[in-house]
């Protein structure tokens, strides 16, 4: 298993178009094949406001499969000029999991 982090610090004033492309994407992003869950949040920092996503994949390979499909392509496309910088990205495995 493995989880991806990303952080995208937005434009002033863009969260609000930013989520709502996340919203239209959210469930078909959520319906990927070892997709098995999707969160977004939000943090303010100094002015900034960057949005994190953080998604658990059934393996590397079933998150690589999503990175490469047309959804990732084009949503990313229509995001990516909402950016205040590049987006800083992270993929880890899983040790130890205490719930």
């Amino acid at each position: 298993m493995v989880k991806r982090i990303v952080r995208m610090d937005i434009l002033p004033g863009a969260d609000d178009r930013f989520l709502d492309i996340f919203n239209q994407v959210k469930q078909e992003i959520r319906n990927q094949k070892g997709c098995l869950n999707l969160e977004i949040l939000r943090s303010h920092d100094h002015g900034l406001t960057s949005l994190w996503t953080i998604s658990v994949w059934q393996s590397a390979d079933d998150l690589e499969t999503y990175r490469t499909s047309a959804l990732f392509r084009q949503t990313w496309a229509e995001v990516k000029p909402l950016f205040a910088g590049p987006a800083s990205a992270w993929t880890l495995t899983s040790l130890e999991n205490i719930a």
